[in-house]
């Protein structure tokens, strides 16, 4: 079943944010002091900031996280401090108020893989969209993740976009379009 994440769930959110899985990151390992507490106050707006969210999936069993997602309320008209490839989608791609669903992390733990969680994550991101009157999510993952492309793709996803964002690292850009009845 998914649930909403709360703040008890926030060292789990930290932890599989800076995991390496499936993923590459920095050369640079080490966070200091500073950065630990940098990072930990940006993942928990996702806890507390209306125009963020998280959604974890228990394991029946042990009670215990196995998959999640974090996600914001993104706009593509607005101008970001930091790297962004919005303003280089068709501005067609979305709705009027230029609002959408960006996936800011999915992860599904090792063990539990390809048994659909990651889909019934991505499915509860369209009933959150639907509430929020918002018809496009966004996601994007590195090039050579052919598996979670293809997962997209199978849940109605489409390519928009291929190449860096922040770093030299290509990666693919996806969007899913929900139909207008679901939000209006």
């Amino acid at each position: 079943m998914v649930r909403n994440a709360t703040q008890a769930d926030l060292d789990f959110l930290i932890r599989i944010d800076l995991k390496n899985d499936g993923y590459t990151v920095s050369d640079r390992l080490k966070l200091t002091d500073q950065e630990k507490m940098e990072h930990s106050k940006k993942i928990e707006q996702f806890l507390i900031s209306p125009d963020k969210g998280a959604f974890i999936i228990d394991d029946s069993v042990f009670s215990e996280p196995i998959a999640m997602v974090m996600f914001s309320v993104a706009n593509r008209d607005t101008i970001y401090p930091w790297k962004t490839i919005f303003n280089e989608l068709d501005r067609n791609l979305f709705q009027s108020d230029g609002r959408f669903i960006e996936i800011f992390q999915l992860w599904v733990h090792p063990s539990f893989r390809r048994l659909g969680l990651a889909t019934k994550l991505k499915l509860k991101l369209e009933e959150e969209a639907y509430h929020r009157e918002i018809d496009v999510i966004y996601t994007h993952t590195e090039e050579n993740s052919h598996h979670v492309i293809e997962l997209n793709e199978k849940i109605g996803y489409q390519e928009v976009r291929r190449g860096p964002i922040w770093d030299d690292i290509s990666r693919v850009s996806l969007i899913k379009k929900l139909k207008r009845s679901l939000v209006q």
